[in-house]
């Protein structure tokens, strides 16, 4: 494998004014809790991926201040806590890839997803909490980065520290899907 070093990913966490009530409900109960055969997907809000304090904490504004002078990139904000609630259950989570590791043929084998595309390297990028560590078993094409995705499979605690970015949650049955509202 050889890692996609420099590579100008471009994350941006929208924090111009206080987020609206979005409504974010606890996931219900899957079809696996309720002992059926089958187990369906549930799509999963990316919030509910942060415990209630830090949401609460990012709702009343208290992420770092975003600068747009110099040329490092900002530093990470938040913390790795996960929520139990997500974890080893079918989800599927819309977002986008940023390729971390790719094959000698070129195609990808390891990324981050992550719940939206940036516009600008001085933003810091999401919390790790917001960011999903994907190793893939097979290596597929590479994607669009440009284009959103769901990211399909079961939720794991597991930190991985990155210089791109740091993520508390791992996927390793992942599955790429075309993203269809």
């Amino acid at each position: 494998m050889r890692r996609l070093g420099g590579l100008p990913v471009l994350l941006m966490l929208v924090a111009c004014e206080r987020p609206v009530d979005t409504g974010v409900q606890a996931l219900p109960p899957s079809v696996a809790d309720q002992g059926a055969a089958t187990v369906e997907e549930q799509e999963l809000d990316w919030l509910q991926m942060m415990p209630a304090d830090e949401l609460a904490a990012l709702e009343r504004g208290e992420g770092p201040e975003v600068e747009h002078n110099g040329s490092r990139r900002m530093p990470q904000f938040g913390t790795f806590r996960t929520v139990d609630a997500v974890l080893q259950r079918p989800v599927r989570l819309p977002g986008y890839v940023v390729p971390l590791a790719s094959t000698a043929e070129g195609r990808l084998s390891e990324f981050l997803f992550v719940p939206y595309y940036g516009a600008c390297i001085h933003v810091p990028p999401p919390p790790p909490n917001q960011i999903v560590h994907v190793v893939l078993e097979r290596a597929i094409e590479m994607p669009d980065m440009y284009a959103p995705f769901f990211l399909a499979g079961n939720l794991h605690a597991e930190r991985l520290d990155d210089e791109l970015a740091g993520s508390a949650y791992s996927m390793r049955d992942a599955r790429l899907k075309p993203y269809a509202p």
